[in-house]
């Protein structure tokens, strides 16, 4: 007896184929402890659900439960309101303002969002981006706080006596005329991070993020935006544009490297009368109006160069050490986007988790809508990818390992080609296969069918689930490096004595996304 399976190659097309806060701190221990110790309230749900709720999702159990209970539901409230009042008079005082702003939350369940409101004292104005990068750090870490404590919550708006912001500042807050989308994308813009500004009027040079954990976003990134323009560029046949230089030559005015310097400076450089474009708050009192600037300056640049898509790669940073994972923003006026940022965040926890060690990664189920100036202000399709957290201990490790960095990029550039082509992101499956009878001595050849989007060329492994002669039924590996064509296997029954093969089945692609074994018996019979 000798079973054997020969993977074949056919002509024949398969159905199924185919395709950040400036003022961030050290852990909030107020708001940490009372979130992992103080609502116990006597309540034996929420103490559960404290410790065991992802801190990415709650269970839709766990919600309900703590908002049946009108005491619990209180209470975690009542300290998301304190941890928030207490974020806002640290900034206002890291500003030099002594003022006592009071701060309501309520959450909307049946949406899983979140509105906090400002009472009066606290307006956010165009010098300092709308504190953009106060408020969304905010915010991500009070999602954090509610989610752990049993409540699920995904966008959070913000009101300012009672009014958004885009009703005090309808002009500069309006989102521009969207570009009609072309059938056929050529082109788009990565903006990685940030980069040296200069402060006024002291003109000290400084980076725009901090580095809590000796992690510098500003010069981190830009190593991923090469890695995706790489992956853009080879397997979605892109010209990519870059928001900030490459160029490892001094900055003359700084004496900084240029790759170290942000994207306000290499405009100047390239489009030194375009002042509109890297200059718009000259005469600004704000020290680090530079900063403001830069945020304006990168989509800017894509507008002017009509690229289809801006892809913005950051780090993210949280009061919380505990705060981690990867997260994909688009601007909440704009839900076309939506699409685009959901199916960046399914390529990179497809690609991410197929990597030994990365399994559980945290990466959002669902993408955030948010008021970033960056995704504002692009005419075309504008998402920002936050691969994870550089406040974060575990993150701040992944963010340094290559593994990590080349499995996140190739995860956005594949979100990013599904959405491009009109194709959905799904998991990589195999058809269930058919249990088979072969007489001795004859062979019989099967397909192989699958569903979701593997990176070619893919290889299928069998491998002996169970064997009725030891040492009879051999294992193979083979290579299929062209996706037109359907995967066949041949089975063989070689001898003349009958057996049973149970054999697990596995297909891997490129990226080491990988299916889940499909079983099936192959048995050699006399006739």
């Amino acid at each position: 007896m000798s079973i054997g399976v020969r993977l074949m190659r056919n002509r024949w097309r398969t159905a199924g184929q185919g395709g950040g806060a400036l003022h961030e701190r050290r852990v909030s221990h107020h708001m940490e402890k009372s979130i992992m110790k103080g609502l116990k309230l006597g309540s034996t749900v929420v103490a559960c659900s404290l410790f065991f709720a992802s801190p990415v999702f709650a269970s839709e159990t766990q919600s309900t439960k703590v908002v049946e209970d009108p005491g619990v539901y209180a209470e975690v409230i009542a300290l998301l309101e304190r941890e928030a009042a207490s974020q806002l008079t640290r900034h206002l005082q890291e500003r030099g303002e002594l003022r006592q702003v009071s701060v309501s939350i309520r959450l909307d369940m049946k949406t899983r969002s979140m509105k906090i409101s400002f009472g009066p004292g606290y307006l956010p104005g165009p010098e300092g981006s709308y504190d953009e990068l106060f408020l969304i750090p905010m915010a991500s870490t009070l999602r954090f706080y509610a989610e752990k404590s049993g409540l699920d919550v995904n966008d959070i708006d913000f009101l300012f006596d009672g009014k958004a912001l885009e009703e005090y500042y309808p002009e500069d807050l309006a989102v521009p005329p969207q570009v009609r989308a072309k059938s056929t994308h050529t082109s788009a813009l990565i903006s990685a991070s940030h980069g040296y500004i200069s402060l006024h009027p002291s003109r000290e040079w400084k980076f725009q993020r901090p580095a809590p954990l000796g992690v510098q976003e500003d010069t981190l990134s830009p190593a991923y935006g090469d890695e995706l323009q790489g992956l853009i560029e080879q397997r979605s046949g892109l010209t990519v544009h870059r928001a900030r230089s490459r160029s490892t030559e001094l900055h003359p005015e700084s004496g900084k490297p240029w790759e170290h310097m942000s994207s306000r400076y290499h405009l100047k450089a390239l489009f030194p009368e375009r002042t509109d474009m890297w200059n718009e708050y000259p005469n600004s009192p704000e020290s680090a109006r530079e900063k403001d600037e830069d945020i304006r300056a990168r989509p800017n640049y894509a507008n002017h160069l009509g690229v289809d898509v801006m892809l913005s790669l950051h780090t993210n940073g949280s009061d919380s050490a505990s705060v981690r994972g990867a997260e994909v923003y688009y601007h909440r006026e704009k839900p076309q986007d939506k699409p685009l940022a959901d199916s960046i965040l399914c390529g990179m926890r497809e690609v991410i988790h197929a990597q030994p060690g990365y399994e559980s990664f945290p990466v959002r189920a669902e993408s955030v809508a948010e008021g970033h100036g960056e995704n504002r202000i692009g005419t075309m399709p504008s998402v920002i990818v936050e691969t994870a957290y550089h406040s974060n201990p575990e993150d701040v490790a992944a963010l340094q390992d290559p593994v990590f960095r080349s499995a996140a990029m190739k995860g956005v550039e594949k979100g990013y080609r599904l959405w491009a082509t009109g194709k959905s992101c799904e998991p990589l499956t195999l058809a269930p296969i058919a249990d088979v009878e072969i007489p001795t001595q004859s062979a019989r050849e099967i397909e192989l069918g699958y569903q979701g989007n593997p990176q070619y060329p893919v290889t299928i492994e069998f491998t002996s689930a169970s064997c009725s002669k030891p040492g009879a039924c051999t294992p193979t590996r083979t290579l299929f490096e062209d996706p037109t064509k359907p995967i066949r296997a041949e089975l063989t029954c070689k001898g003349s004595n009958p057996g049973v093969a149970r054999w697990s089945v596995v297909l891997r692609d490129a990226d080491g996304v990988a299916t889940p074994p499909v079983v099936f018996q192959h048995s050699c019979v006399q006739v």
